[in-house]
């Protein structure tokens, strides 16, 4: 059906599985199709919601949809095409009266070496170039 982009998901022929309200995923397509002038009752599928990612890759996989919103490796691991949309980034924040805390050290230590991050890599999608790192102090 060349599903290539949001605007698209307004096509009669397409059906649209989405996530559950106040997933991440599901705020970032709604302030996304605010900007583009886009209304939900425009999108076939709009009010089918699943609670994962795997879940809305399931419902694609299945053709109760034709698309949805998740992350690659869902759609890889059910063997999917992914096209990507956007990129977010995930810290880790710590309040600074905890962050020398032994009990935060193992998780730290495992956060920067090098076989966790080959973990990861192996997950399509995934940038860890700073994984393990402190990037910012604030307060």
């Amino acid at each position: 059906k060349r599903i290539e982009s949001l605007e698209d998901l307004t096509r009669s022929n397409v059906k649209y599985v989405n996530r559950q309200r106040g997933a991440g995923t599901r705020v970032l397509l709604d302030y996304s199709l605010d900007k583009l002038g886009i209304v939900a009752d425009e999108i076939s599928g709009y009010q089918h919601e699943e609670f994962s990612h795997l879940s809305v890759a399931a419902a694609v996989s299945s053709k109760r949809a034709d698309c949805g919103l998740g992350i690659a490796a869902a759609a890889e691991a059910l063997g999917l095409s992914f096209i990507p949309l956007y990129e977010e980034r995930y810290d880790l924040i710590i309040p600074t009266e905890f962050f020398a805390d032994s009990l935060l050290s193992p998780l730290l230590e495992l956060l920067a070496t090098s076989e966790f991050r080959q973990a990861v890599l192996s997950l399509p999608g995934y940038d860890v170039t700073h994984m393990g790192s402190l990037i910012a102090e604030l307060g």
